[in-house]
């Protein structure tokens, strides 16, 4: 079988063959005088000319990036000081967006894509075989089939930071169409979706938002002053939600069987407060009330609620209607 012969640009102009060049280096590719000298018809010195004036931009101008040469192949390569992506923190980025399932398979393509451009060519052969399968079966969300996250994101991430007033048109989650003004105040992830906290004057609170679930917005009459709004602290607050439900804040106490590492992690603001006998431990968590419920209950038996009285009254509450459900 013949060899196919390389495909050869002859007569290009300097500036042709050092962007050409630069491009290259910038994918990740290691290259030669060589490769130049085969691509574009020209001599060493020419070649080296070339690479030289490509080393004197990257150092004039972009100067955490270097233009290095390797010795053993005699190729040049681009380091970036620590500023690339390595194929195994590129690998973990492509693992979280799979698993949280939080993009639409239109946006997660491209963006896997874009993530995988910039490896080296050997490094993208390493990871495609390891994320083919979860890529080839990834079942987007429902409510997600049809929605462009990524501009959203970043649109709304911009809004919070110059603090302006908004209308929404909005559906519930009882699929109900709502017109609400409202201040954006903090973005966040979580259990598969995008939230956005706004203050809402007419309920006088901060009030949570599914961003998917925002069909359109705009700029609204008039703005909410900024002293009327809420204060969030997204860091602080984040530790305590539930399943993005906030409710009330609330320390709870309770005894557990399970594994009590997950439900301090499930927990941020948690500790141990003793070890009751070989199976089961004393756990107090602060968070909200809501969304903690929602968790208790999906511990079966494991969970047994100690403190407060009124919480753990609304533990068993629940319960009593759960069973009545199924009672014949």
């Amino acid at each position: 079988m013949k060899r196919r012969k390389a495909i050869t640009i002859p007569k290009a102009t300097a500036a042709t063959r050092q962007l050409y060049l630069y491009q290259l280096l910038t994918a990740g590719a290691h290259l030669s005088k060589q490769n130049l000298q085969d691509k574009f018809e020209i001599d060493s010195r020419t070649a080296q000319r070339d690479f030289a004036n490509v080393r004197n931009f990257i150092g004039e101008y972009l100067n955490d990036y270097d233009l290095k040469y390797d010795a053993k192949d005699h190729s040049y390569y681009l380091s970036s000081g620590g500023l690339s992506l390595s194929k195994a923190q590129c690998l973990v980025l492509i693992k979280v967006l799979l698993a949280s399932r939080s993009l639409a398979r239109k946006e997660l393509k491209p963006l896997i894509k874009s993530l995988l451009a910039l490896l080296t060519e050997q490094d993208r052969r390493d990871i495609k075989p390891i994320i083919q399968s979860e890529l080839a079966n990834y079942v987007e969300l429902k409510n997600l089939k049809d929605k462009r996250l990524l501009e959203a994101i970043y649109t709304f991430s911009k809004l919070i930071l110059q603090r302006e007033t908004i209308t929404i048109d909005y559906t519930t989650q009882r699929h109900k169409y709502v017109t609400r003004t409202i201040a954006p105040v903090a973005l966040t992830f979580s259990d598969y979706y995008f939230y956005i906290v706004s203050y809402n004057p007419q309920f006088k609170k901060n009030i949570i938002y599914r961003l998917d679930r925002i069909v359109s917005w705009k700029y609204a009459d008039k703005k909410i002053p900024l002293e009327q709004r809420t204060h969030f602290n997204l860091g602080d607050e984040k530790k305590k939600f539930q399943l993005m439900y906030p409710g009330t804040p609330i320390t709870v106490q309770f005894k557990y069987t399970g594994i009590v590492e997950a439900a301090l992690d499930k927990f941020p603001i948690s500790k141990t407060i003793k070890k009751i006998d070989e199976q089961t431990f004393l756990l107090e968590v602060t968070t909200y009330d809501t969304g903690a419920l929602m968790w208790f209950l999906s511990q079966k038996d494991m969970v047994t609620i100690v403190s407060p009285p009124e919480f753990r009254d609304e533990m068993k509450a629940t319960i009593q209607r759960m069973l009545a459900n199924y009672q014949d």
